[in-house]
């Protein structure tokens, strides 16, 4: 059993990639239904407001303004220990920010880079990275977003301000960084030289926890409040059981093998 990130367990973390690199949709699986919220929804219009969203993201391409927005909410929020239990959307979290040294952890600063990047016109996701280990607690969150422009899904990380990309430059989404790594191909943080310490320790912890992912099937603004269920959509390799044991009063999983229903 493997507890926790261990750099000198990388070779084992590609290993277990490598062998689940595969994946096969169950006959009779269920199919994803996905929901964003629009940005004209009021605790979004507001947000987008108070904080001169618009200015932030510029007028660039819209990859430019989700690294522009993923770079504000990196420098808004130091990556910490704040618990996720606690009030939970972004006009909060941000405004706890303005009034005191806080610290979140990357559920926190993933959920406001989710409402932030909604507000702005984005389709995105708040994604669970898990790990194999089912003793594991550490896990990493991170945001899918859709470029309407590329007709593609990138995802960026704004706890530690990353993003990866092939050797072209082009920016990956999670299925692409997982299926690259499993294969030994070049992935770049941030488009950097992938030798730096800062890149080895990111492929390095992100490959412990692209394991399995967990996912939300609505994404809107203070998700975590005001409903009696909510439904998540778990995608697992093959050979991997179910993790019922996530499920609680509030959250429904309903598990995926198909990385066209999850990534869709």
């Amino acid at each position: 059993m493997m507890f926790g990130y261990v750099s000198e367990f990388k070779e084992y973390y590609l290993k277990l990639l490598e062998l689940t690199k595969e994946y096969q949709p169950h006959l009779g699986e269920a199919s994803a239904h996905f929901h964003y919220q629009d940005s004209d929804h009021t605790q979004l219009k507001e947000l987008r407001k108070r904080y001169e969203l618009e200015e932030i993201a510029g007028d660039g391409s819209e990859t430019d303004q989700v690294l522009n927005l993923t770079n504000w909410v990196n420098k808004r929020l130091t990556h910490g220990s704040m618990s996720h239990h606690e009030t939970n959307h972004s006009l909060h979290i941000l405004e706890r920010a303005e009034q005191e040294n806080l610290s979140a952890n990357c559920y926190v600063i993933a959920t406001v880079l989710n409402e932030v990047l909604l507000s702005m016109g984005f389709k995105t996701r708040r994604v669970q990275c898990m790990p194999y280990d089912s003793l594991d607690l550490d896990s990493h969150v991170v945001n899918l977003v859709y470029l309407a422009e590329q007709e593609r899904w990138i995802f960026v990380d704004a706890s530690w301000n990353r993003f990866v990309t092939d050797e072209n430059g082009q920016i990956l989404d999670l299925k692409s960084f997982r299926e690259r790594i499993a294969k030994n191909k070049t992935v770049l943080v941030n488009g950097q030289n992938e030798d730096s310490d800062e890149s080895t320790f990111y492929i390095t912890y992100m490959s412990k926890n692209l394991f399995w992912f967990l996912c939300p099937a609505v994404s809107e603004f203070n998700s975590d409040e005001g409903k009696p269920i909510q439904t998540y959509y778990a995608l697992y390799p093959n050979y991997y059981p179910s993790l019922r044991s996530l499920e609680t009063n509030i959250k429904m999983i309903v598990p995926l093998n198909s990385t066209q229903e999850f990534w869709k």
